[in-house]
């Protein structure tokens, strides 16, 4: 992700841009239509999100961008049993989709679940015994079995791992025979959040204090290996997401009416949608704009070179951002960096809190009766880095 910018938010969804080229980098005719492979995308990218702006529009200008198609995938065949049993066995170790029937009557139904194919029980020596299987299935960080009868299924298809990459296919035309056009892809995904902390080392002699600020980085995204991303911006508020939940169908590839319930089931209209703002994308696009003329040369520059460290920081709008250089991303790996600069020698005061109207009974003899107060000790000292203290 070398040249790749990345704004991140608390909530765990991220904003990023990458560099990508357009072409192989041959000189082309000019009004030329032509189209390349751009990528790679995570499984996940909030719709209405995923872009693609050329960096010159007087070299050439993108005219659409599509899914690329994959290839199909196909089960591996049983070699005897040709139940649903049978395929299972067959693919041992495989992702899977399996439609699995429920309930009985008016409360029957059919219910998805994707895992890995982990056990199916040996076919027996009458062959009429019911056959179960067991999917290694995963949410978030967990992983659980799921087990079910095989004569239950209706349904089974082999699955990309939901680690594997999204590519798309981008139209161009050249508006001038340059070579190597670039572009920059752009997109809301979720997976990568941050969180602040921060440490006091009090001289109680000299009444100073040196004042630390940590940022924790959790990435589940697998495109990120540790390579240095150039410039990582973390936002100090928690900005609200518009259809949050929903997919763009560029990263999908879902069809028009699984779409379209899912949309109403967002946005909570009679056709099944789900709610997003798109507040979010909004205000990233607008950081991004407003630093548009510094990411020519940043985009390509070699950020393995550089020391990761905290670049500064700046409000945009309502939100404030600290800006970091170098940060090593790394899929599956927290890493944990300043985010602010250290503050030496701040001078601090002793404060006592005290409820009097709080008392404690603490002794009683005959007529005599002791009472005390719960007294609180904080400190008190002058943010002197420059930058607003921020909350996980």
């Amino acid at each position: 992700m070398s040249g790749s910018s990345v704004i991140l938010f608390k909530t765990g969804y991220s904003f990023i841009s990458q560099p990508v080229q357009l072409g192989q980098g041959e000189e082309g005719k000019e009004g030329a239509v032509e189209e390349c492979r751009i990528g790679p995308l995570p499984a996940f990218a909030v719709h209405g999100t995923v872009a693609v702006q050329a960096w010159n529009t007087d070299q050439v200008e993108v005219l659409s961008l599509g899914r690329r198609k994959k290839e199909d995938l196909e089960l591996s065949l049983p070699t005897e049993d040709m139940s649903m049993a049978g395929f299972l066995e067959a693919n041992m170790g495989t992702m899977v989709s399996v439609d699995v029937e429920e309930g009985q009557g008016m409360r029957a139904s059919t219910r998805c679940y994707q895992g890995r194919v982990k056990w199916v029980k040996a076919l027996g020596d009458e062959g009429t015994e019911a056959r179960l299987a067991m999917l290694e299935m995963t949410e978030g960080q967990v992983k659980k079995d799921k087990l079910f009868n095989c004569s239950k299924i209706v349904n089974i298809e082999k699955i990309v791992e939901d680690e594997e990459e999204v590519s798309l296919v981008a139209r161009y035309r050249r508006t001038s025979p340059s070579k190597a056009p670039m572009a920059t892809l752009s997109y809301l995904t979720r997976g990568l959040a941050w969180a602040p902390s921060y440490s006091l080392l009090i001289n109680k002699e000299e009444m100073t204090l040196r004042l630390d600020g940590h940022a924790t980085f959790l990435c589940d995204l697998p495109q990120f290996d540790g390579e240095p991303v150039g410039c990582v911006s973390l936002v100090a508020e928690r900005p609200k997401v518009h259809l949050e939940q929903l997919c763009d169908p560029l990263v999908s590839g879902m069809g028009a009416m699984d779409f379209i319930r899912q949309l109403g089931a967002e946005t909570g209209q009679h056709v099944p949608q789900r709610r997003v703002r798109h507040s979010t994308a909004q205000f990233a696009s607008k950081s991004m704009k407003s630093n548009k003329d510094d990411m020519g040369e940043e985009m390509v520059r070699d950020v393995s070179q550089s020391v990761e460290g905290i670049k500064g920081g700046e409000s945009v709008e309502d939100f404030f951002h600290y800006q970091l250089q170098s940060v090593p991303l790394n899929h599956k790996q927290p890493v944990k960096m300043p985010f602010i600069k250290q503050c030496r020698d701040i001078k601090y005061e002793d404060i006592y809190f005290i409820d009097l109207d709080n008392n404690v009974r603490v002794a009683s003899s005959g007529e005599d009766e002791e009472s005390s107060v719960e007294v609180k000790h904080a400190i008190s000292f002058k943010n002197s880095s420059g930058q607003p203290l921020t909350s996980a």
